[in-house]
C-alpha cells in the first residue's frame, strides 16, 4: 500500500490505514487493523532509527537512501529526514500480503495497558457510567460465579466503548459478541477492530495491538474449519441468525473455543437461539449489557444485575438529551397534524442552525407508501425518501446516504434505522404509529435522546399520533397528553430495574444453589400445603436427610435462609404401570419448594406432583406439632368473593360404601351442594369463581388442605408472594364458613326454556378485549364491527323461544335461541343470513353463534351463558319505593328516547344529559346513543383520587302518560345489567372502546357526540386512571314508570337489576322516573 495524505500547509502527514490481508472461512472474514488512519506532524527516534509515534503505536521509518526491507511495514519518509524534522508528506511501505499479529501477541500487548483515570472536559478518560460497569464486572468476575451478569447502561452512555475497556482489561483468551441484527454486527464489528476512540483519548496504551476481529455472516458447516476460524480471532461477532445457522458440529466447536460471552441489547434475549447459546456458557464467564431493562415477554432478564447507571444520571451528566414530547390528538386527519407539527419544528430547528433530521415511522410497508406524499405535499424541498427492509440493498443505502450528506432531511421508515444505526442528527420523530411494547419504545427513544459533541444538534423532539388508547399501563404514562418525558422514563427505567433487582436480590439470597438446575429455570404451580408451626424456627437442611441425598437430583438443595425458602428436585423411581416387569423403571422427577414465614409460624410446601401432603416433610423441618390446615377451615380462602359459582365440586358420602366419592362439574354441581345438605356427605373440594371488589377471581380447596389457582407462577418469588395471600385468610378466625358455603350460585342444566323475559343479550367477552381475531357482521352491502351491533331483546314473551334482533344504524335481522337437548341452538328468522367474515374465512351468524355462544341476562338476577343457568340463591327485598326519583318531565315527550343528530330539545336523552351537566361538573359527558351503545350516556369525572364513571340508560314510554306497565323496564333493566361488561378486569377496553365509538360516530354523523369535553380531555382522565379509584355508577332513566304506581312486578325487576350491580361491580344504581 503506497496510499498518502499530506498537508503541507500545517505540515502533518495524514497516513492512511493498514490493513492485516484478511482471510475468509466459508465466507466468514477475519480482519485486523494493523495500523488505524491517522496523522503524524513530526519524525522521533534517534539519528540512525528513525520512527513515527502516535496515539496508534510506534512504527519504524526510513528515507529512500537507507530503505528497510520490502517485506515489513515501515514508512517512508522524505530524504535528508531527521529526528524532529516537521513531517509533511510521507507513505507506509506495505508488503504485498501483510500478516496478523498472532492471538496471544495481542493479548500480551494489552497487558497493563488500560488507564482507570475518570475522564472529565480536561483530562481524557472513561465516563463514570464506563468505569463503573467495568469495575462492577471485573469484581464480579473475582467470585467466580457463572451466574451471567447483567450491565445496564442507558443510550448515549458508552456501552460499546465499556466492552472494548473489558476486552483490554481482563484480556480474555477469545471473546464472542451476540447481537440482534446484521447491521449491529458490522458496527460492533468495526469498533473492535479500531478500538473505538480508547487509544485516541489515551485510555489505552498506544502499545496495544488491535485485536483480530471475526465477523460470522454465515453458518460454519464443517467442524475443523469451525475450530480454524475461532483459533485466529480474539473476538468474533455473530447474531442469533447466522450462529442458528452453523452445524451442529461446527457450532459446537466455535463455542468450545471462545472462552468469554458479551450480549449486546440483551433485551431480546428472551429468542430461542439466544437462550441456547448462553446455556451454552453455562460454566464460562457471560455479561449482557442493555440500555432497555424489559424483555418483551415481561419476564425477568435473567442473570445477576451487577450495575445500573441510572437514567436520571445521564440525563444530568448530559449523555441522554432532554426530550421535547408532544401528544397529537386529532379527530379528522391525526397523520397530517402530526406530520405537520414535525415538518415545522424541523423548519425551525433549521433556521435556528440546528443539524436536524427528521424521522416518521410507521408500522408497515403500505403505511409509509401512503404516508410519502404526505411529506413531499408539506416539505418538497426537503426531499423526503423511504427505507424499508422490501427495497433492495441498494436503494437503502442510498437513503441512508442521501440523510448522511444532508441532500434529504426527512426519512418515512418501517423499523428500520434502529439497533446498529448511529446518526447524532436524527433528533426529530413523527411517529405515527406508536410501538405496542416498552421495551421496543424505550429503545427507540434513545436513538434520538443521544447527545453529541461531533456537530450543531440540539434536542430531541417526538410528535406522537394518539389514535388509540394504549393497553400497556407504562405506554399509556408515557404517551400521556402532558406527561414529562423526561421524569417518566426516568421513572419507567428505575422501576423496571428495581422489579429485575427484587427478583435477582431474591434469587442471590440462595448462598447454596444445586449446579445441576438453575434457579431461573424454575416455574411452579400456584399450589400449597400449609402447615401451622409449633414456633418461629425451622431447619431447611432437614430436607436432604428426609429424601437422601441419593436421591436427590439437586445437592446441595437451593436454601435462601433470609426469605424462609427452599427447594430440591427429587428423583422417583417406580415400578412401570404398564407391565410386571423388573428390568426397567419408570423415572420421575419431582420439584418440591418449602417457604417458611417465620411470623405468622406457617409452612407452605409446593410439588411439582400435587399428590401430597407431606405430614412427615413438615415433621422433618418443623419438628413435633407441625398441625396441616384441614377440614372446612381451607374454604376461608374464599370468603369476600361475592356471585361465588362453582366450577368443580367433590362429595364424599360417609354411609354409601359402594359410592363413597364422587365428582361434580357443570351443572351436576348442584347435586353435590344438595346431597352435603342431606347430612351424611360433604364436599371435598371445591373449584369456584366470582368477584372481589369488583375484579373476578378463582381459587380452589381441598379439605385435605390443597389449595390451589390454574395459573402458574412466574418465578419463585411470585410464588411466596401468593403465599402470603392465602395465608392471611387462613388464620382470619372472623370469616364464617357457612356462610362462604352458602353464598355460592348453583349453575343448573339447560333443560327447557326457563320461564321469564330475556332483558339482555351479550357478545362473548373476548369480542370487546381485542384477545380474538377481529369479527365483522354483513349484511346486503354493509358491514359493522360485531360490538359496534346492538342485540336487541323481545321482551314480549316469557315463554318459547328467546328472540332478539341483531340491529345496526343500516339493518336488523331477527334471529331465536331454542333449547334442543341441553344447549342453545341459533337459527336465523328474518330471511336473509348475517355473515361472519373473518380475515381467512366467513359464515352464517348462526352457525357463529352456536360454535360460540351468546350471554342471555334474565329477569329474577338470572343468566344463561355455556349452556347453564345461573340464579342467585339468597333472599333479596324489592325495590325501595323512596328510592324512586319522580321528576317532572313538562317539556319533554316522554315517547321520543334519542336527541339524535338534531340535538332534539323534547327527547328524554336531551333532558338527561340537561339534568345530568346541572348536578355536578363534569369532566366528560359523550352521547353514546347508538347500535353497540355502552349507554345512552356515558359521563366521567374525577374527584380527588376517585374516578367516577356514570353510565344512563334512557328508555321510551310504551304509552303516552306514566303507568304501571312492566314492559317499560324491561329493556333498560337488561342494558343496565349487561353494563357491569365496562368494569370486568380494568379500564383498558372501556377506554379503547368509547374513544373508537367516538371517532366513528363524528365520521358518520358530522356531530361532536361529546357534550361536555374533549378527546384530548378522555385521553388525559385515561391517562389519569392508572392512580386514580374506580367507582362506576348506574342510572335508569324512564319517565313511563310511575314512583307511586310502581307495582310489586316493577320493583321486584329492579331489585334484581340493583343486586346484580351491586355484587359483580359494586355499582349503586339511580333510577329516574315519573311521580
Amino acid at each position: 500500500m503506497d496510499g498518502d495524505r499530506s498537508d503541507i500547509s500545517s505540515g502533518r502527514w495524514h497516513a492512511p490505514a493498514v490493513w492485516a490481508e484478511a482471510e475468509t472461512f466459508e465466507g466468514n472474514s477475519v480482519t485486523q487493523l494493523l495500523i488505524p488512519a491517522c496523522a503524524f506532524s513530526t519524525v522521533s527516534g534517534e539519528a540512525g532509527k528513525l520512527e513515527l509515534r502516535g496515539a496508534y503505536g510506534v512504527w519504524p521509518a526510513a528515507t529512500p537512501e537507507a530503505p528497510m526491507g520490502e517485506n515489513a511495514i515501515w514508512a517512508v519518509l522524505p530524504s535528508g529526514s531527521k529526528p524532529g524534522d516537521d513531517l509533511a508528506m510521507a507513505r507506509w511501505n506495505v508488503p504485498a500480503k501483510p500478516q496478523r499479529h498472532t492471538t496471544d501477541a495481542v493479548l500480551n500487548s494489552m497487558r497493563g495497558a488500560i488507564s482507570y483515570a475518570d475522564g472529565d472536559d480536561d483530562a481524557p478518560g472513561l465516563r463514570p457510567p464506563q468505569l463503573g460497569a467495568m469495575h462492577a464486572v471485573l469484581g464480579y468476575w473475582t467470585t467466580k460465579r457463572m451466574t451471567p451478569a447483567t450491565v445496564v447502561m442507558p443510550t448515549g452512555t458508552g456501552k460499546t466503548e465499556t466492552m472494548l475497556a473489558l476486552l483490554v482489561a481482563a484480556r480474555p483468551p477469545r471473546l464472542l459478541v451476540m447481537v440482534p441484527s446484521d447491521a449491529l454486527r458490522d458496527q460492533i464489528a468495526g469498533k473492535f477492530e479500531s478500538l473505538g476512540v480508547l487509544q485516541e483519548l489515551g485510555i489505552v496504551s498506544h502499545l496495544t495491538l488491535r485485536p483480530a476481529v471475526g465477523r460470522l455472516q454465515h453458518g460454519l458447516t464443517d467442524q475443523t474449519i469451525a475450530a480454524a476460524f475461532a483459533e485466529v480471532c480474539n473476538v468474533i461477532v455473530a447474531t442469533p441468525s447466522a450462529l442458528g445457522a452453523c452445524s451442529a458440529e461446527g457450532l459446537a466447536a466455535l463455542l468450545e473455543s471462545c472462552s468469554h460471552l458479551f450480549i449486546d441489547e440483551a433485551h431480546h434475549v428472551a429468542a430461542r437461539t439466544w437462550s441456547e447459546i448462553r446455556r451454552a456458557f453455562e460454566l464460562k464467564p457471560v455479561v449482557q449489557f442493555t440500555a432497555t431493562p424489559f424483555r418483551e415477554d415481561g419476564k425477568h432478564l435473567q442473570g445477576r444485575n451487577i450495575y445500573s447507571f441510572p437514567l436520571r444520571e445521564a440525563q444530568a451528566q448530559g449523555y441522554f438529551s432532554h426530550i421535547d414530547y408532544t401528544a397529537v390528538i386529532d379527530f379528522d386527519d391525526v397523520d397530517r397534524a402530526v406530520a405537520k407539527q414535525a415538518v415545522e419544528k424541523l423548519r425551525a430547528d433549521r433556521e435556528s442552525n440546528l443539524d436536524h433530521v427528521l424521522m416518521a415511522r410507521v408500522r408497515s410497508v403500505d403505511r409509509a407508501k401512503e404516508l410519502l406524499p404526505l411529506y413531499e405535499e408539506l416539505a418538497p424541498d426537503l426531499k423526503p425518501v423511504i427505507i424499508n427492509s422490501r427495497m433492495p440493498k441498494r436503494q437503502q443505502r442510498e437513503a441512508v446516504a442521501s440523510l448522511r450528506d444532508r441532500s434529504s432531511r426527512i426519512i418515512v421508515c418501517v423499523n428500520m434505522l434502529g439497533e446498529g444505526f448511529d446518526l447524532p442528527a436524527l433528533k426529530i420523530a413523527s411517529i405515527h404509529d406508536p410501538q405496542k411494547s416498552l421495551g421496543v419504545t424505550l429503545q427507540f427513544i434513545g436513538r434520538f435522546a443521544r447527545t453529541s459533541s461531533a456537530g450543531t444538534f440540539g434536542e430531541a423532539a417526538m410528535f406522537v399520533a394518539r389514535r388509540d388508547i394504549e393497553l400497556d399501563r407504562r405506554l399509556r404514562m408515557l404517551y400521556a397528553e402532558d406527561s414529562d418525558w423526561n421524569l417518566i422514563l426516568r421513572n419507567l427505567s428505575e422501576a423496571a430495574v428495581e422489579s429485575q433487582q427484587q427478583v435477582s436480590d431474591f434469587e442471590e439470597g440462595f448462598t447454596s444453589v444445586p449446579e445441576e438446575v438453575t434457579l431461573r429455570s424454575l416455574l411452579p404451580k400456584l399450589s400449597t400445603v400449609v402447615y401451622k408451626a409449633p414456633s418461629d424456627q425451622w431447619d431447611p437442611l432437614a430436607i436432604s436427610e428426609f429424601f437422601g441425598e441419593d436421591n436427590l437430583l439437586t445437592t446441595p438443595i437451593g436454601i435462601n435462609a433470609e426469605a424462609g425458602v427452599a427447594w430440591c428436585v427429587v428423583e422417583r423411581r417406580d415400578d412401570v404401570r404398564w407391565g410386571d416387569l423388573k428390568t426397567i423403571e419408570e423415572v420421575s422427577y419431582q420439584l418440591f419448594v418449602l417457604y417458611f414465614d417465620s411470623d405468622r409460624r406457617l409452612l407452605y410446601i409446593n410439588n411439582s406432583a400435587n399428590d401430597g401432603v407431606f405430614e412427615d416433610l413438615a415433621e422433618a423441618v418443623l419438628g413435633p406439632g407441625a398441625a396441616r390446615f384441614t377440614g372446612s377451615t381451607v374454604y376461608r380462602v374464599m370468603a369476600d368473593i361475592d356471585r361465588l359459582v362453582p366450577t368443580n365440586v367433590g362429595v364424599v358420602d360417609a354411609h354409601d360404601q359402594f359410592r363413597r366419592f364422587s365428582m361434580h362439574v357443570g351443572s351436576d354441581v348442584t347435586a353435590s351442594f344438595s346431597q352435603a345438605e342431606a347430612g351424611t356427605k360433604s364436599q371435598t373440594n371445591i373449584s369456584g369463581g366470582g368477584y372481589r371488589d369488583g375484579e373476578h377471581v378463582s381459587i380452589s380447596a381441598s379439605i385435605k388442605g390443597r389449595i390451589w389457582s390454574h395459573a402458574t407462577a412466574t418465578n419463585l418469588k411470585h410464588w411466596c408472594d401468593w403465599c402470603d395471600s392465602i395465608g392471611e385468610k387462613l388464620l382470619d378466625d372472623t370469616i364464617n364458613i357457612d356462610k362462604v358455603i352458602g353464598q355460592f350460585i348453583l349453575p343448573q342444566s339447560l333443560t327447557v326454556r326457563p320461564e321469564g323475559v330475556l332483558l339482555a343479550v351479550e357478545w362473548p367477552w373476548r369480542l370487546h378485549t381485542g384477545g380474538s381475531e377481529l369479527v365483522k357482521l354483513s349484511y346486503g352491502e354493509r358491514a359493522y364491527d360485531a360490538v359496534f351491533t346492538d342485540l336487541v331483546p323481545d321482551v314480549s314473551s316469557i315463554t318459547g323461544p328467546f328472540r332478539f334482533s341483531v340491529k345496526t344504524p343500516a339493518w336488523e335481522v331477527a334471529y331465536e335461541a331454542d333449547v334442543h337437548k341441553g344447549r342453545l341452538v341459533f337459527k336465523c328468522t328474518g330471511g336473509e343470513e348475517i355473515m361472519v367474515v373473518r380475515p381467512k374465512s366467513e359464515c352464517p351468524l348462526s352457525e357463529w353463534l352456536n360454535a360460540n355462544g351468546l350471554t342471555f341476562i334474565l329477569d329474577e338476577d338470572r343468566m344463561i351463558e355455556g349452556d347453564l343457568v345461573f340464579r342467585p340463591t339468597w333472599d333479596r327485598p324489592p325495590f325501595d319505593k323512596q328510592h324512586l326519583m319522580g321528576v317532572d318531565w313538562t317539556g319533554t315527550t316522554i315517547t321520543v328516547e334519542s336527541q339524535t343528530e338534531l340535538k332534539l330539545t323534547d327527547s328524554i336523552q336531551y333532558r338527561a344529559i340537561a339534568d345530568l351537566m346541572s348536578e355536578a361538573a363534569w369532566d366528560i359527558v359523550i352521547d353514546d346513543d347508538g347500535s353497540g351503545e355502552m349507554a345512552d350516556i356515558v359521563a366521567l369525572r374525577v374527584e380527588q383520587s376517585e374516578l367516577i364513571i356514570r353510565l344512563v340508560h334512557c328508555k321510551y314510554s310504551h304509552g303516552d302518560a306514566p303507568g304501571a306497565r312492566v314492559a317499560d323496564l324491561y329493556e333498560v333493566c337488561g342494558q343496565a345489567q349487561k353494563s357491569i361488561m365496562w368494569r370486568r378486569s380494568d379500564l383498558r377496553p372501556f377506554f379503547k372502546t368509547l374513544d373508537d365509538r367516538a371517532r366513528k360516530k363524528s365520521a358518520r354523523t358530522g356531530v361532536n357526540p361529546f357534550e361536555v369535553g374533549d378527546i384530548k380531555k378522555l385521553y388525559e382522565i385515561q391517562d389519569r386512571s392508572l392512580v386514580l379509584r374506580r367507582r362506576m355508577e348506574m342510572t335508569i332513566v324512564q319517565p313511563g314508570l310511575s314512583a307511586s304506581k310502581a307495582t310489586t312486578q316493577q320493583l321486584d325487576l329492579l331489585a334484581s337489576t340493583q343486586a346484580y350491580l351491586q355484587t359483580t361491580i359494586n355499582a349503586p344504581l339511580t333510577v329516574i322516573c315519573s311521580p
